[in-house]
């Protein structure tokens, strides 16, 4: 679930994590979720539906063609005669019906892998009345409730600590559940409507707070709530997954949470509500960020349908959900698909559209599982406390290395750093991980942008102008930035920090100046030795840092000379040898993935050239694509196309048509 302005309501537990020791035994080996092919549909029950026909539903699981389905079991309804106390069953249940153990029988029948969604995050008022401890409360004291009477719980009470085990303890003893899935986990930030219902401060809260840290809860979060909810979640997610595997080892636990998790879950969509510009990447930045940052983990990156919560019935355009489940499979994960009820949909156009992806997959499941990102650029997400996947220099830079076909991986675990198989490593925000000091004194190279000084023996920074307009950045060097040769003018605005003067600087700060009526405007006369861009070697190395966030530009305007100058930048510092060279036009996403099993390098290329603004048309169909992938490939099969393209010495090859995606398979002479 996902508030109005863009952001997941878990209590920042996406957003905002705080990168810690995982919690919890890993398993000795690795779960069905990590060594099946999986293919995902999730059908978020109604109450009416509980009355529905199993072997109908499980028929058209299979057809669809899915593996595994997401199946509603309990929470705020139990679509199974629950014993618990608080825990209702539906209203709609036929009398003598356990529909969950009736699906569940049908799916095992059919090898079909069934994990059960929960949802403790609201209960009736009955419970409210029977145990008011247990709810958020707002800082007028009330609870927070929607048109259905439900009332939002708290994670810090006895509704998740001492309920909802008791629930799950009855279904793992009940079922045979491979998996279970817990909806909304955590603290509501907002309603159903949309609106910010501040922070709990219920009872239990308010004590826990303020033993740790001496202090009342806050107005607005800072650094200190953020962290109290984070372990709060932590500390219930430990105990779900205590539960989970002493009466079902091998099932899967995963939410919208790291820790104490199997499986990290995230939702693509195009929600009407979302700000511009529409973030095509939403499938692919979360997948590519969960698989290379917890590689022991899966990603679920489920693809939402429907305009948004309020309109679940009325899906988006058919084209851009397909682009949603080809991102997911192009960076290592599975098409997943969201239903509400059942198939029996007011509108199939979404189910229809989607369903090719499924059938795509499942023809070519072993080609493409157990595949990992083999880009050579890593693009740092530091999920610390205060920061945001939906920073926009983060998702500026995500947009320029995917349009400038540079191939990558987003991760905040750096490790050993290898200049021998990490070509780049870009920076965004705002800490320098300390492994790249080694790096860089071992070859390595080094972009970062954004105003925080990253250390690594930079000039020492003078002052930081904020919110700044009508200022431009001037061209001094154009050996280093060969594309802005028609041009010794860049764009800015916002914050920059100034450094101490370098000698010959590539770019410098040209300030603000009158920008009236264009009889006054500035004549860009004034030069200073503020510079906008540092190079420098250090150690065998080489670091480049832009002290003005430039990916934020990118990401909000497009400008065109900041694409420019960073791909020059990325050239400059790899020296002319990228990983990947290619004529494709900049909507094709393109991504190098390495199948370990099969001594192959695959090439997916997602043509997401349909997009328009805050539509999908059908992609427009592209031919004679040029491509050539480092690493001394002299085999190339296109699969939807079901041929061959011949490999000329230098590596490259061209693909003759490309409509939504292709898939090619790469190898070396003598492998099989």
């Amino acid at each position: 679930m996902r508030n109005r302005g863009g952001f997941p309501v878990l209590a920042f537990l996406i957003l905002l994590q705080v990168p810690t020791t995982l919690g919890g035994e890993l398993p000795e080996k690795p779960g069905w979720w990590m060594t099946e092919p999986l293919r995902l549909v999730q059908t978020n029950l109604r109450e009416t539906d509980s009355g529905l026909d199993p072997r109908a539903l499980i028929r058209e699981v299979e057809e669809f063609p899915a593996n595994t389905l997401l199946f509603s079991v309990g929470g705020i309804v139990a679509h199974y005669p629950t014993r618990i106390v608080h825990h209702f069953p539906s209203e709609f249940l036929p009398e003598g019906r356990d529909l969950v153990g009736d699906v569940l029988r049908e799916a095992h029948g059919r090898g079909i892998r069934v994990i059960g969604r929960f949802d403790f995050s609201r209960a009736r008022r009955a419970v409210l009345e029977a145990h008011p401890e247990w709810f958020f409360r707002t800082d007028r004291g009330a609870t927070v409730f929607d048109e259905n009477d439900l009332h939002g719980t708290c994670i810090n009470g006895g509704y998740y600590h001492d309920h909802a085990p008791e629930v799950l303890a009855e279904a793992l003893e009940r079922y045979e559940l491979d998996g279970l899935f817990f909806n909304w986990f955590g603290n509501l930030r907002t309603d159903y409507y949309g609106n910010d219902i501040g922070l709990c401060r219920c009872e239990e809260c308010r004590t826990r707070f303020r033993l740790k840290y001496g202090r009342d809860i806050p107005a607005v979060p800072d650094r200190d709530y953020r962290r109290f909810m984070f372990e709060s979640s932590r500390e219930v997610a430990g105990k779900f997954r205590e539960a989970i595997k002493a009466k079902r080892p091998e099932a899967l636990f995963m939410t919208y949470f790291q820790e104490y998790t199997d499986g990290i879950v995230s939702e693509a969509d195009f929600y009407k509500w979302r700000p511009l510009p529409q973030w095509i990447y939403s499938a692919s930045e979360s997948v590519n960020r969960a698989l290379n940052t917890y590689p022991e983990k899966m990603s679920f990156s489920l693809v939402m349908p429907y305009q948004e919560m309020r309109y679940r019935f009325a899906s988006v355009a058919g084209q851009g959900l397909r682009a949603l489940l080809y991102q997911n499979i192009a960076h290592g994960a599975f098409p997943a698909f969201v239903v509400l009820g059942t198939f029996d949909q007011p509108d199939r156009g979404a189910q229809e559209s989607v369903r090719p992806v499924f059938r795509w997959h499942a023809r070519h499941q072993e080609l493409v599982s157990g595949a990992t990102l083999a880009g050579r650029i890593l693009l740092y997400a530091e999920q610390g406390p205060d920061w945001s996947s939906h920073e926009t220099n983060y998702r500026g830079f995500f947009r320029l290395l995917s349009e400038l076909h540079l191939p990558f991986r987003v991760t905040n675990r750096l490790g050993d750093l290898d200049p021998a198989s990490t070509d780049l490593v870009v920076l965004t925000g705002r800490t320098t991980p300390p492994e790249l000091r080694a790096y860089l004194a071992r070859g390595g190279r080094v972009l970062a942008t954004g105003t925080t000084h990253p250390g690594l023996d930079l000039p020492r920074p003078v002052r930081l102008r904020t919110d700044t307009r009508s200022s431009y950045l001037r061209v001094e060097d154009h050996r280093i930035l060969p594309s802005l040769g028609s041009t010794w003018t860049l764009f800015w605005e916002g914050d920059f920090l100034e450094l101490e003067t370098v000698d010959r600087p590539a770019l410098t700060l040209i300030p603000p100046g009158p920008f009236g009526p264009p009889d006054k405007v500035s004549t860009l006369s004034e030069r200073t030795e503020v510079p906008g861009l540092v190079v420098r070697d250090l150690g065998r190395g080489r670091l480049a840092y832009l002290p003005w966030n430039v990916g934020d530009l990118y990401y909000r305007f497009g400008d065109d000379k900041h694409r420019l100058l960073v791909r020059d930048l990325v050239g400059h510092l790899l020296e002319g040898d990228p990983q990947l060279v290619t004529d494709a036009h900049p909507s094709v996403e393109i991504t190098l993935l390495e199948q370990a099993s099969g001594g192959r390098l695959l090439v997916h290329l997602v043509n997401l050239s349909g997009h328009a603004g805050n539509t999908f048309f059908e992609a427009v169909e592209m031919r004679d694509l040029s491509l050539r992938v480092r690493g001394g490939y002299t085999k190339a099969r296109a699969v939807n196309l079901e041929r061959d393209l011949p490999v000329d010495g230098s590596g490259a090859f061209v693909l003759p048509r490309l409509r939504e995606h292709e898939l090619i398979v790469l190898e070396r002479s003598g492998s099989e």
